[in-house]
Parts: structure tokens; sequence; C-alpha cells
């Protein structure tokens, strides 16, 4: 591969139509996305290492302060005096186990489907929480089976839960359903995050295993595979009366978490300018830690070496803290999940950090039978689930945003400096430099070529000339300029302005190429995590071009259009700056409240390419978007006049006209409240 320290050097071979052709750069396609996501995630990753915590004190006020920073990102609250609501739906017997089939409240109005194992005999007993992970059964898979009648048959009380979203919490029942990707992402726009809800769904199991008469209450601990692990993990970290947990296949380091393809539920909004991985352990000390992971996993993020960097610096924690004999690892000769080598550890490490027994070697797995799943069903059909409460991630998400845009139009006026700012810090946006170079190509049959070095990234884009002098527009795609059909070229240039087409950062040409779990999924996790949003990245580079534009093609006019996603960035960049002269905004959102008229949120397997029926990717999930206002509120802030065409809801089922006319009198309405 040729140097990509240079983003000077350029090898271009351009067709006169993007669709027919690439703009290259003189390094890999991706190379400059690569590049800041490494140096990014690697500083951040360096700065925020664990390090050696010398007292107890230090410890105590490190994990306070860290839990704090936390909560804050999470955006989900736990309310330890809600009542529980526990209602039960049967039971299954195998020899002397009991396994319960219930329900508990975890938040007003959501509940969390679990199934209940209790040994027989006399107690109380240890327990355990498992949580599953992305296996397609939730907690009816067989692994999650194994690990339960395991602990059971071995003298423990097990709870068994479901994450939300996921088969018997999916919005229909029992349907393999993938909750991360755009359905996890929808909760970041009414402000709560799925590893939070998740981690207040557990705490709430706590509760309940607390409540139990047979259970010990100081004896509790918490064990999952994959996704599962991640969730013990943060479980752990966040509730001290968890006694011991053992996170299974689930832990890397952040930093590599951003190079790989993580679900949403294993992400932390701007986590990696809060800390390492190691100091979420940290939150564990002095408590019993083992960590698992498998030999030939196949997820680089979770490998052995990768886990062995977020180790060995809370090992000499535990070292200083003087309690050694309370952290381990364990590395199976296993594949990816929750196999026999690891609950085989899990028993025997839960036997002595729980019980007192044994050495915590590895245990043999006592004799079960894994369950017919229909046995194991809390619910006969989907009528009875929406009646017992429930819900949903869809559910929650139209019941929440639907309250929050209730607020939000009920104001009775709105400060439009703050406005202003506070939608600037929700698109993590950064300030243009203060020089950019523009570098100049030959044309190719009509078609000029140019690139825009913008801080610390370069800006393709072709020039189509128009024939009107001053006269300019930028058309945008969310896949990048080579998407954009003569059709709409056509239409865009019909004015007579020199057309401007870009590929934003991280799509076209910049584009990674492995687009696995879903349009931009990779990009868009990746950015989080470092603190910045795709979003705020691509009204970034709008708003770089409309000042090139200005100052290099002194230009008098410019027009942006945008189409699906792109449209609502050129609404966003529209009130950025005044150096946009009119905004058209082409099948995109009227609302980003959570709308499911159309899409079919059921995957085939998590790693489907896209969700079927969602025309838009996850650069429309904006942390706290609807606690701030909405896109009628972006539009009504604008300095040009902004027209929406063929307006579409989240989903992207077309408006009808009587909704488009409500949008546009919203948008009237909530400009006549700016002050």
């Amino acid at each position: 591969m040729k140097n990509c320290a240079s983003v000077k050097v350029w090898n271009f071979d351009l067709p006169p139509y993007p669709r027919e052709g690439v703009f290259h750069l003189d390094m890999s396609p991706c190379c400059q996305v690569n590049r800041l996501l490494t140096f990014e995630a690697g500083r951040l990753a360096q700065l925020h290492q664990l390090d050696v915590l010398e007292d107890p004190v230090a410890l105590a006020r490190f994990q306070r302060d860290l839990r704090k920073k936390l909560w804050e990102k999470f955006g989900c609250r736990y309310d330890h005096e809600l009542p529980l609501e526990v209602k039960k739906f049967g039971v299954v017997r195998q020899g002397d186990v009991t396994v319960t089939k219930l329900i508990y409240q975890s938040r007003p109005g959501i509940f969390v489907t679990a199934l209940l194992y209790e040994p027989g005999g006399k107690g109380p007993f240890p327990a355990v929480l498992q949580m599953h992970g992305h296996n397609p059964q939730g907690k009816f898979g067989p692994n999650p089976q194994a690990m339960a009648l395991g602990l059971a048959k071995s003298g423990f009380v097990c709870l068994t839960v479901d994450a939300f979203g996921a088969y018997e919490r999916a919005d229909t029942s029992y349907a393999k359903q993938n909750h991360g990707g755009v359905l996890g992402a929808s909760l970041l726009n009414i402000g709560e995050t799925l590893m939070g809800a998740q981690i207040v769904d557990n705490m709430r199991g706590i509760d309940l295993l607390r409540t139990l008469p047979n259970v010990k209450k100081d004896r509790i601990g918490a064990t999952g595979a994959s996704g599962g692990g991640n969730q013990t993990m943060w479980l752990s970290a966040m509730d001290t009366r968890i006694a011991a947990a053992m996170p299974v296949v689930s832990v890397g380091s952040f930093e590599s978490y951003v190079y790989g393809m993580n679900c949403v539920c294993e992400l932390l909004p701007d986590g990696l300018t809060i800390t390492e991985e190691s100091g979420v352990l940290a939150l564990i000390a002095p408590r019993p830690l083992r960590i698992a992971n498998a030999l030939y996993d196949c997820n680089h993020d979770f490998s052995a070496a990768q886990m062995l960097r977020t180790y060995h610096p809370v090992e000499r924690l535990y070292w200083k803290l003087g309690v050694p004999q309370n952290i381990s690892f364990n590395v199976a000769d296993r594949v990816h999940g929750m196999t026999d080598r690891q609950r085989e550890s899990a028993l025997g490490f839960f036997a002595f950090a729980l019980k007192g027994e044994g050495s915590g070697n590895p245990l043999p797995e006592p004799e079960y039978d894994v369950f017919p799943e229909e046995e194991l069903h809390l619910f006969r059909t989907p009528d009875e689930r929406k009646s017992c409460f429930v819900r949903s991630i869809q559910e929650h998400c139209r019941i929440v945003g639907e309250e929050l845009r209730k607020n939000y139009l009920t104001r009775e006026s709105i400060r439009r400096a703050a406005s202003v700012r506070e939608l600037k810090a929700l698109l993590r946006l950064r300030e243009l430099p203060g020089k950019m170079t523009l570098h100049r190509f030959s044309a190719v049959d009509g078609t000029g070529r140019a690139a825009l070095e913008a801080k610390d990234h370069t800006i393709p884009f072709l020039i189509r000339e128009g024939s009107v002098p001053g006269k300019f527009r930028i058309v945008l795609h969310p896949e990048g300029k080579a998407a954009l059909d003569t059709h709409a070229l056509a239409a865009a240039a019909k004015d007579g302005a020199t057309l401007i087409l870009p590929d934003l950062f991280g799509t076209g040409e910049t584009a990674q190429p492995n687009h696995t779990i879903g349009l931009h999924h990779q990009f868009f996790r990746q950015l989080l995590w470092i603190g910045r949003s795709l979003t705020g990245e691509w009204t970034f580079d709008l708003l770089a071009l409309v000042r090139m534009l200005k100052k290099e093609f002194s230009a008098e006019e410019i027009h942006v259009t945008g189409l699906l996603e792109t449209g609502f960035v050129a609404l966003c960049a529209n009130v950025l700056t005044a150096g946009v002269s009119g905004v058209t905004a082409v099948d995109s959102p009227g609302s980003l409240k959570f709308d499911a008229r159309t899409v079919d949120f059921t995957a085939k397997s998590p790693f489907e390419k896209f969700l079927p029926g969602a025309i838009y990717s996850l650069a429309l999930s904006i942390p706290d978007f609807l606690k701030w206002g909405d896109v009628s509120l972006v539009a009504a802030l604008g300095h040009a006049p902004a027209e929406f065409l063929s307006p579409r809801t989240s989903d992207g089922t077309p408006l009808s006209p009587s909704e488009v006319r409500s949008l546009k009198k919203e948008i009237t309405q909530v400009r006549g409240k700016l002050a």
C-alpha cells in the first residue's frame, strides 16, 4: 500500500459521472477514516488507562467519581423503591429443580421477562443472576439453559433474564429480533441508552433475588456470555451488591471496540473520553472477579490479547489492595459463547466465591436436560405480552418520544441562542479550523475535481459548472456522490447553479468497506465512542464546504440539497451558518420521534446488512435530541428558507398530505416562539 501519511499526493482516474467512477486518493479508500479512529482511540485509551490506586481511600474516591460520570451517560435511572410487581406464569420441574416463569417491573411501565431456577433442599442458597448474549433465543437458548440448570443442580438459585428488545421482550414475541443497530440506537434520541436500560433491568433483578427467603442476600453473583458478559461487567461495576462476577467472552478493551463491530448495547456514548475498560473493571474491586475468554474467539474485540491489556492493570490494583486471590482469568480452548468449559469454570468460581468451597478451579457439570423452548414460554400470544405491560423497545420509544414532543411543543417560548449552543453540543460539533487547504485538479470531460483539507480529514468533491455565475448548489447523499443518480443531478442543475458533489466523511470513497451489520453502523458507534457523532461530522464537512465556496469560488448564493439523512444535516448547517441561501431536504424525516409503520425489525441474523424496510441509518440517532426539541426546531432556527420534498417519518414512511401540512404548521408555530 502507498504511503498514507501524506494527503497531498493524488492519483486520479475519474470518468465524468460520479455513479460510474471513484475519486482516488493515493491511499486506501478508508485510510483517512481508519487513521483518525486509530489515532483518537489510541490517544484516549492511553489517557484513560487505569493507574495504580495507592489505597482503599483513593479507590473509593475513584469509584464514586467514575460511577457518577457513567450514570450521566447511561440516561436511565434506577429506583430501588419502585414496586417489583412480580407476576408468575407457571412452574416446570426437572428433578428437584423448579423453574418459575415470571415478570418483574424494572422502570415505571417496563417489565422484564425472566426464569427463576431454584434447587431442591433447604435454603437459603447463594444466587447468580445470568444475562444472555446475542443468541437468537434469548434466555431459552441451550447455553443459558445449561448454565442455569448447572447452577441450580449445584445449590444456587439462578435468575435468567431477557435483554430489552430480545425474544419475549421483542415487539413480536418469540421473533428472533436483533435489538442492536437502528432499533437499539433509537433509544438515544429519547435520552436513553440500551446499555443503561440493561443495567437498570439487571439491578432490579438483584432486588428481586434479595426479596426471596431462600436466597442469601449478601451472596449474589453475576455471569453471562458475549453481550451477557458485557452486561455482567457493567452490572457488577455499578451495583456493589454483586458479591462475585464472571463476565464470559466479553472483556477486551474499549480501544478494540472502536475497531470492531459491537452491538449498540455495548456502546457507551463518549466512553473513551471518560475511561478505558480497565477503569470499569476497577469499580468491581476488591470483590471476586474472574474474566473468561475463548482461545478460538473469532471476534478480535474479545481476544485473549485484548483482554490481557485490560486485565493486568486491574490485577495490579487487586495486588495493591491485598486481595490477589480475588482476581483471575480463564482462556478456554473453545469458540465464542457460554460453552462447556466456561460453565465448568463458572461452577468452580462461584462455589469458591459464594460458598467458600473448593479452590476456584473448574468443576464438572451435573447432568441436565435442556427444556424444549415451548415449555418455558411465558406468553401464548403477542396480545398476552402486551396485556402484561411487557413493553418492547419500539413501544417504549413511541411512548416516551410522544411525551417529549408534547413537552417541547407546549413550551411558551424557546431561547434561540441557547438552542443553537445546545444543538452544537448534541452534534458534538467541532469548530472549523482557521486554515483549510483546497486542492484543484484538471477536469475530465467537463467535470472538475477538487479536495478540501479540513482539519484531520479531506473532503473530495466534483464540480459541474453551471450557467449562472456565483450560484452554487451542494448536493449530498448519505452514501456519497456516486449514489446520486442522473435525474437528481439534472433536477438540481435546472436553475443554472454550479453543482458541488462531495463525499462527506466516511461516505463514498472515504467509506469503510465492511458494512456487515448495517449502513454506517460501525462508523456511527466508533465516532460516538471517541466523543464525536456521525451527523456532527457531516455537518462539519458541509460548513467547511460553504466557507470554502465563499472564499475560493466567490460564491454569492449557495443552496444545499440533502437526500435522506443528509437533508437533516443540511438543516443543521443552516442553523450554524448564514452562508447558506436555501435548503431542500429530500425524503428526509419530519421528526425523529420513533415510528415503525413499515419497518420489519426482525433480522435473519445479527449480521444482516440492512434491516428490512428501514431507509435511514444510525446517523439520525442523536443522544438526547428529543429532549432538546425535534426537526421542526432545527428548521425554525435556520437562517435561510428550508423546503421539505417528500418528507417521511423516522422509519421512512411517506407523510400523508395532512401530515405534511401539520409539519409546516409546526415549524411556523415554533418559529413564532423563538426569542
